[in-house]
């Protein structure tokens, strides 16, 4: 079996339950993993978590640096600690309905990280399989009876308002197998329905309540692929240092989380309550004070002169646009064509200006290059229904800045305030949790020569 493919789909990560089984042998673990690059408050952070994360780091910048990366490891285990003790994790996931678990979502991170930085090696070992492969070792498993999934999901067709399984239907999924395989030290393992089951999102659970057997196959695949990963590393680089890296991705993540909470971080647009209340607490005279430093954020259209053809169909619309591209009269065309009222005028719209709620016409305007005749655009209307057509054209457009003491203004000056209240926040516990600390760095820490 070639790993590569199947890695770059896992969806799962086996837990640490199911690496028990033995594989080949490998080189005792590199002794660089496991020794500590710094300790924090005494417990220790290794050098495999640092050279990992490193070479991580230069992939996407490579000027980046070991020391640097060492320094963000530590400020991220000392937030993340902070985060939890703050907030909870039920606060700094509350998704978890919806999304994967945190606990799955750390091992799906540790999984690829691994397998980004040292998928040739696994891919060399596994040559060294009965079968060059993990096909070789796979044993189906005998399908599951409708009656065994009744058992688990109920019966088909059933209402269900919640994909969750409780502990007696998990119970119950424990004993279901989907497939088997064998260890390469001698015995079997396998993966159960609860096994696939306990690492799923909503998308996932709903598949399971819907009985898609291919789906259930495959997700026990990756789980053995993925078993596969966590083994082949902990073998050569040691359980310890192999647990500190996803205490890293965990802390890394807890971090997100926190920001997320701040209104910061990928979706800055996503809901924030304690971002909302921040701006809340934004007065006049800081929005005042934000909106005289970005007044180019507050630049807006106020109004366009333009003109408009307004054809019966598209067949008229695109010969009407061919002769345009060819150099033809707007105001011509438009005496000539147009089945607007204002054909008699060229189609002169006089001075349209941008206030209140702009209608689809005014909209279509704003947002054309002045002096440049647009494509043919067919107005809104229903599915299979006869709509006419527009071109426009702006001859003349001015810009202004919106009132400072609008609404618009208060709304976007107020959140961009309080996301500023916020970074300022999390720049202040980042420093204090450093000072608080007792931060040793060790020669590991110093210098590299981590695992290559």
């Amino acid at each position: 079996m070639n790993l590569a493919p199947l890695l770059h789909r896992l969806g799962l990560v086996a837990g640490a339950a199911c690496l028990a089984c033995a594989w080949p042998a490998l080189a005792a673990p590199a002794p660089a993993a496991a020794v500590p690059a710094a300790r924090i408050d005494g417990a220790p952070l290794f050098a495999f978590s640092v050279d990992s994360s490193w070479r991580i780091a230069r992939a996407s910048d490579p000027a980046a640096q070991r020391s640097a990366t060492l320094e963000a490891l530590i400020a991220n285990r000392l937030l993340a600690r902070e985060a939890r003790k703050r907030f909870g994790e039920a606060a700094l996931w509350s998704g978890q309905r919806v999304g994967f678990s945190r606990e799955v979502s750390i091992d799906d991170q540790l999984v690829s990280t691994l397998r980004s930085l040292y998928g040739k090696e696994m891919e060399q070992d596994l040559q060294q399989l009965p079968g060059s492969g993990l096909d070789s070792l796979l044993r189906p498993a005998p399908p599951l009876t409708e009656a065994e999934l009744d058992a688990v999901f109920g019966k088909p067709g059933a209402l269900q308002l919640d994909t969750s399984l409780s502990e007696a239907q998990l119970a119950r999924a424990d004993k279901l197998v989907l497939l088997r395989f064998a260890k390469p030290g001698g015995g079997e393992g396998s993966i159960s329905l609860a096994d696939v089951a306990r690492r799923q999102n909503v998308q996932g659970r709903v598949a399971l309540f819907a009985r898609q057997r291919d789906f259930m196959q495959q997700q026990a695949r990756q789980q053995v692929a993925s078993w596969y990963v966590l083994d082949w590393s902990r073998r050569r680089f040691g359980a310890q240092a192999l647990a500190d890296l996803r205490r890293v991705l965990a802390d890394q993540a807890d971090v997100q989380a926190m920001m997320r909470l701040h209104g910061m971080g990928d979706d800055q647009h996503a809901g924030s309550r304690l971002l909302d209340t921040l701006a809340g607490q934004v007065g006049p005279d800081q929005v005042r004070a934000y909106y005289e430093r970005h007044r180019e954020d507050f630049v807006r259209i106020e109004r366009v002169r333009a003109r408009h053809i307004r054809l019966p169909d598209e067949a008229a619309a695109h010969k009407v646009a061919a002769a345009l591209a060819g150099g033809a009269d707007f105001a011509a065309l438009a005496r000539r064509h147009s089945i607007a009222p204002d054909a008699a005028g060229g189609g002169a719209l006089g001075w349209v200006r941008h206030e209140g709620k702009p209608g689809w016409l005014a909209q279509l305007l704003f947002v054309q290059t002045p002096g440049r005749v647009s494509a043919p655009v067919r107005t809104p209307a229903g599915p299979g229904r006869d709509a006419p057509w527009e071109i426009v054209l702006v001859e003349e457009r001015v810009q202004g800045v919106q009132a400072a003491d609008s609404e618009s203004v208060r709304y976007v000056a107020s959140r961009a305030v309080a996301r500023e209240m916020a970074a300022a926040q999390l720049a202040a516990l980042r420093a204090d949790v450093l000072r608080r600390a007792r931060i040793e760095i060790s020669r590991a820490g110093l210098a590299g020569g981590g695992p290559a």
